[in-house]
């Protein structure tokens, strides 16, 4: 797959922004009273992390199957666009279940999520492109890095 060493560095880069999630805990002032919001991003550094590794992995497991590199950039960027759509649903119910404040990190983490699930859609739609791949690849994993900076500055 051309293109497959720049997925497989952001897989890498995500695999390592996950181990970040491990140093978190240590960085909050009061660990035996995680507030809602810092126990959310907590998850979210993880769960978005492990995301974008698998995602950035996709075309390059579905590429020998099709043998041609629009297509599986066009069927990837479907697949992680519909999967990106069910997980800002339901991330988007828990934190209005939770009661997460809406303060500039929580903007910050949903406008980069719809901004990322956007650029899947638009490359399956229009591009087919490994450059609006990637982009949306990291823009989804700015995800977990605002949410471990907002864990780092101790912001509510």
């Amino acid at each position: 797959m051309p293109g497959e060493a720049l997925l497989i560095g952001i897989a890498t880069i995500a695999v390592v922004v996950a181990g970040f999630a491990a140093i978190a805990p240590g960085l909050a002032s009061d660990r035996a009273g995680w507030t809602v919001g810092q126990r959310y991003r907590l998850r979210g550094i993880v769960s978005t992390s492990f995301n974008v590794t698998f995602e950035s992995l996709l075309p390059a497991v579905i590429f020998p199957a099709i043998n041609d590199a629009r297509t599986t950039l066009v069927l990837s960027s479907a697949l992680v666009f519909v999967y990106a759509l069910f997980v800002i649903g339901v991330r988007g119910r828990q934190l209005i279940q939770a009661g997460v404040p809406w303060v500039p990190w929580t903007r910050f983490v949903i406008a980069s999520g719809i901004t990322a699930t956007s650029l899947f859609g638009l490359n399956a739609l229009v591009f087919a492109s490994l450059t609006v791949y990637a982009l949306a690849l990291c823009m989804q994993l700015s995800v977990a890095a605002i949410s471990f900076y907002s864990l780092a500055a101790g912001a509510d």
